[in-house]
């Protein structure tokens, strides 16, 4: 099937200019000056910009949970949750799922987030209207996932694959207090039960370098990318560097994100920080390390609706050009996964579209995933 798609304001690169897009099948066979091709749909100035990649987002966790002890079912919580990205203009998905220590996770533990991984692949290849990929998060001193892990990596299950660090006294959880804080009312935990965990997982950290090295060489022979969390220090930037991990997530000060930068490491914020204009945990605000131009890229993290809202929020409040704004959100992404088939409007690139109503507070109103239409809120698609 081929067939055209036009408007006043199509972002190609760049620029954002008038252009026709000819889809054939599931790929943009070519982009023409405005109104040369006959037939086709006419969009008005409503803004085509390529789909959204969102290389981190814990979304499903609140699907499937969506209150403490509330649970759903695993295999309909990630259908009714790739509707919601249809809406949301993401197009490709990589869930964030999380190998936490056992003492903490109870009854979300290992076996627990290796089904929603194999339930997410098992509804991408047959139910799901996006690409659901799954970024697997691996939790410094939770060693008995290692085993685990590395069977999901092997069945291809697993596509990107990042460490964290949740000790207190660093990175995210400076003090003993914050751990607790977020620690104790998510889990369920006891004071008592937190501090044995504590003391657990600072004995525990001894052996963990040996333990992520190895998890690390092997996910990297086996192509995944790799990734850190909450990097805290120049000293922590070297270390992920020598394990060669090559994108710093939510770096937790200016400083420490110009150093990445540096060392040649991609940095990466939460949308929801950009949209709300602070950290949800009280660390540097993303607008800050966007300002410095030290923010490559951004990521759902846990809002999947913060990735259309942010790139508008930089272009109105920053002045950042929204080209470039939305660069964060799909072409820069997508490169850094190494999925050179998508996030640009371009000949031999997949037709995954948006088309958006921007005139008062962003909307899609349609979403293409490989030119066909997963998302149609106004009808786009109707005669031509």
């Amino acid at each position: 099937m081929q067939f055209v798609l036009r408007s006043t304001r199509v972002l190609i690169r760049e620029s954002i200019r008038p252009a026709d897009i000819v889809i054939h099948h599931d790929l943009i066979e070519d982009v023409l000056p405005f109104q040369s091709v006959s037939g086709g749909y006419d969009l008005g100035n409503m803004l085509i910009a390529p789909g959204i990649v969102d290389l981190h987002s814990d979304a499903i966790e609140k699907e499937i949970e969506p209150r403490p002890g509330a649970h759903f079912p695993i295999r309909s919580s990630v259908i009714e949750l790739d509707k919601k990205l249809t809406m949301a203009g993401i197009t490709t998905m990589y869930h964030a799922v999380a190998f936490n220590d056992e003492a903490i996770t109870k009854n979300r533990g290992t076996e627990t987030a290796a089904r929603i991984i194999r339930r997410i692949n098992e509804a991408d290849r047959n139910q799901l209207g996006v690409d659901n990929l799954v970024h697997a998060r691996y939790e410094l001193t939770s060693f008995a996932s290692v085993p685990v892990i590395k069977e999901l990596i092997e069945s291809g299950a697993v596509h990107i694959l990042s460490v964290m660090d949740h000790t207190p006294g660093q990175g995210q959880f400076k003090s003993i207090e914050n751990w607790k804080k977020f620690h104790l009312p998510v889990y369920d935990l006891s004071d008592s039960e937190a501090d044995l965990i504590i003391e657990q997982k600072q004995r525990d950290k001894l052996r963990s370098y040996e333990v992520v090295s190895d998890l690390l060489r092997f996910a990297g022979e086996c192509g995944l990318m790799l990734l850190s969390h909450d990097d805290d220090s120049p000293e922590k930037i070297d270390l992920i560097a020598d394990l060669g991990i090559r994108v710093s997530e939510f770096p937790l000060d200016k400083d420490v994100a110009a150093y990445a930068r540096d060392k040649g490491i991609a940095t990466g914020m939460g949308a929801p920080n950009v949209v709300r204009g602070q950290s949800q945990s009280g660390n540097v605000s993303a607008r800050e390390l966007v300002r410095a131009g030290v923010c490559d890229f951004l990521c759902s993290d846990y809002h999947p609706s913060s990735m259309l809202q942010a790139p508008y929020l930089l272009h109105n409040e920053l002045q950042m050009p929204l080209v470039d704004a939305f660069r964060m959100v799909t072409a820069t992404p997508a490169a850094l996964a190494g999925l050179n088939d998508r996030g640009e409007i371009g000949s031999g690139k997949l037709a995954d579209l948006l088309v958006i109503e921007d005139s008062s507070i962003p909307r899609v109103v349609m979403t293409l995933k490989r030119g066909s239409a997963v998302y149609n809120g106004r009808g786009c698609l109707g005669k031509e």
